[in-house]
């Protein structure tokens, strides 16, 4: 809200929805072929944080690309010698739990730049620390606001990597030898569920995913599995889907409307 603007936050969320990273010039250098002289130009840019502090930053210098000099003679541009920076635009959407309820997730603008491009992928779950700022849209009074990140940290890297001792590297060889191993594990998908245990093996089959086929006939067949679970009224159809939540770290769980 209005009353962050400009004040270092720090915001929580799941990235929808990414730009390409596109490069930005900050400083261009332009030779004269006329007067044998070359001329050096800073550009404004209105994600810099430093512009924040300097007050002197206040005066309307022009950001255009000089194509002549201040006496008409034409300049050519020394592209090698211009820096740029990398500059990305990723969508942050606040985490499903804590949508508001019957409301759809609020999403905000970040802007990523120089090492902190590609920090993240669509679907990560991060903790975006930055500033939050406001710029002029054109008409008199109206102003976007985008998040300035100085940095992000993926919540999921944690999940991803879970820690295992010997003793359950053992454990799970020895399961791997069991006769039963698939009967086990089924059971094990929602154990404080009686029954079902057809369903529990699907959901456990849809969790790992099939193999990509490619037949002799050039037919492609996905490796991914969708799962449509159908029955009465309270059969444990949204608990089996809540302890799927808490076996995959990437799982999402969304309503039709707001997915």
């Amino acid at each position: 809200k209005s009353t962050l603007v400009n004040k270092f936050v720090q915001v929580q969320g799941i990235v929808t929805r990414m730009s390409i990273v596109s490069p930005q010039l900050q400083t261009s250098v332009h030779y004269c072929e006329a007067t044998k002289r070359g001329t050096v130009k800073h550009y404004r840019d209105k994600h810099d944080l430093a512009a924040l502090a300097d007050a002197a930053g206040a005066g309307e210098e022009s950001n255009a690309f000089p194509t002549k000099d201040k006496d008409g003679n034409p300049l050519s541009t020394e592209f090698g010698y211009c820096v740029f920076k990398d500059s990305q635009v990723v969508t942050i959407q606040e985490m499903p739990e804590n949508a508001p309820a019957g409301q759809l997730p609020r999403s905000v603008q970040v802007v990523l730049e120089n090492d902190l491009v590609d920090a993240c992928k669509p679907g990560d779950r991060v903790q975006v620390s930055g500033v939050f700022r406001v710029v002029h849209g054109g008409l008199s009074g109206e102003f976007k606001s985008e998040l300035v990140a100085t940095g992000v940290r993926s919540l999921l890297a944690e999940k991803e990597r879970p820690s295992m001792s010997a003793e359950d590297i053992k454990a799970i060889r020895k399961l791997a030898k069991d006769k039963d191993v698939f009967g086990i594990m089924g059971e094990s998908v929602a154990p404080s569920i009686e029954g079902h245990l057809n369903v529990k093996k699907a959901i456990l089959l849809q969790l790992l995913g099939g193999t990509e086929k490619v037949l002799a006939n050039g037919t492609h067949l996905r490796g991914d599995i969708n799962l449509m679970m159908v029955g009465d009224p309270s059969t444990a159809k949204s608990q089996l889907l809540r302890h799927v939540m808490d076996i995959a770290p990437l799982a999402l769980n969304t309503t039709g409307r707001g997915s």
